[in-house]
């Protein structure tokens, strides 16, 4: 018989898990709140730490709501959906501050008056998706991962999803019995269809889906494809190819089946072409909150570097009035980076290859460095770099608060300064959060 505990809920983990502190040590406990009071069951017990499921609740959190995915708690998607919006937007809020004074040894008083900033739409917002696919019980299926897993959970519908790329994937949901393609098995890397990537322009409606392949196909098989992905009527169409084992989704071959293999997509009075490699921020509107915060932040730099520069959506803010060199290592992502900005009317030194070789290449001349890395963040060597650049500011842009903590405790060893933090909530109904800082150097 498991083990039953009445706990009370005092924080919150970076991932949404509830945390209730005991004689015994931490217990994270799914879906609970701060404040509330719980009965809750045991499922794994370690030295310093237990997992726990909530029984049931004795003292709710008034900002306990009921979700609205049919799939939420199975599906791995979202973890807030049970938290209404303002009692998210405070959760976010409290993430960031907890790893920036726990992990980054940064004095509380410095976020005081931090906030999330709150999403323009906090449903139907993500511009992007990309489905799995399996074989299950001798038919092809797809869906999202279970939470913790990679086992399918068969959604019908997000809420969190764009409009036009429900439509299209219930499309496809509905003529996936027509396919003949298998789906990909990653145990023993084996199977050809492994993703549909879904991609729109939220402020053009261009749509774009694509299927990322293990292998090669038959020519019959291309086109079963290609008839199965016209049912979804997207503008363009494209076949991603991705034979290495391991959880990457994308590869770096892409060819178009039907249409330009690009959807164009407006941040204000820029314009985009995306392909189906590029990276581009889920939240459309958001993002061209958080780009604005950037500018104004930038003002004044005659001379910036900008790192993990992508398809040059931020780099279109920053080079308006200023001289820009790009770094990005993604080769398609930079040929879209360049053509982005000569549509734009804007000369940026583009270049190819990865932040911490390009920078050790660069001469200092830099006034501002913005930083916009992967959720691993930075290299120890960038920040080296940086450092011995003698660079006057830094705009640091995350997606994930433990690693920008990680790195801003070691610039705040180089003798730069948190002059400003500021949330933006990008990923409404999940616990994520983007976080921009700026730092200067004392």
């Amino acid at each position: 018989m498991r083990e039953n505990l009445r706990l009370r809920i005092d924080s919150i983990s970076s991932d949404g898990t509830g945390i209730a502190r005991t004689d015994f040590g931490v217990v994270f406990v799914e879906n609970a709140l701060p404040g509330e009071i719980l009965r809750a069951e045991i499922i794994l017990r370690k030295k310093d730490f237990a997992l726990a499921r909530a029984v049931s609740i004795e003292k709710e959190s008034p900002g306990r709501v009921t979700p609205r995915c049919k799939y939420y708690g199975r599906c791995g998607g979202c973890q807030l959906q049970h938290a209404n919006y303002e009692t998210q937007r405070k959760l976010k809020t409290r993430i960031v501050k907890d790893a920036m004074t726990r992990l980054g040894g940064f004095d509380a008083k410095l976020f005081e008056n931090l906030e999330c900033e709150s999403s323009p739409e906090i449903w139907g917002y993500r511009n992007k998706a990309a489905f799995p696919v399996q074989d299950f019980r001798g038919r092809v299926a797809t869906g999202f991962y279970r939470a913790g897993s990679h086992n399918l959970e068969f959604i019908r519908t997000c809420p969190v999803n764009a409009k036009r790329i429900n439509l299209m994937y219930d499309k496809l949901l509905e003529n996936l019995g027509n396919l003949s393609i298998n789906g990909y098995d990653e145990r023993n890397h084996a199977g050809k269809l492994r993703h549909i990537i879904l991609r729109t322009g939220i402020n053009t409606q261009e749509t774009l889906a694509s299927f990322v392949i293990n292998g090669k196909l038959s020519a019959k098989n291309i086109k079963n494809l290609i008839a199965f992905g016209n049912s979804a009527r997207p503008d363009t169409l494209t076949l991603n190819h991705n034979s290495k084992p391991g959880n990457t989704i994308l590869g770096t071959q892409t060819e178009n089946l039907l249409g330009e293999g690009v959807i164009h997509e407006k941040l204000e009075d820029f314009a985009f072409m995306i392909d189906t490699t590029s990276f581009f921020q889920v939240n459309t509107h958001q993002a061209e909150k958080l780009f604005a915060h950037v500018r104004d932040l930038s003002k004044n730099s005659r001379n910036i570097l900008e790192l993990y520069s992508g398809v040059g959506s931020l780099t279109c803010y920053l080079a308006k009035d200023s001289h820009v060199t790009s770094v990005e290592e993604w080769r398609s992502a930079v040929y879209m980076a360049r053509k982005n900005l000569r549509n734009n009317n804007l000369e940026v030194n583009a270049l190819c290859g990865r932040s911490e070789d390009i920078i050790s290449e660069l001469e200092s001349g830099f006034d501002l460095v913005v930083l916009d890395p992967p959720r691993d963040g930075c290299e120890r060597s960038v920040l080296e770099s940086i450092k011995n650049f003698g660079v006057a500011r830094i705009i640091y842009v995350s997606c994930n608060p433990a690693t920008l903590a990680r790195d801003c405790k070691i610039l705040a060893a180089h003798g730069y300064v948190l002059e400003n933090i500021r949330a933006f909530d990008m990923f409404p109904q999940t616990a994520h959060v983007e976080t921009v800082c700026l730092l200067a150097h004392i």
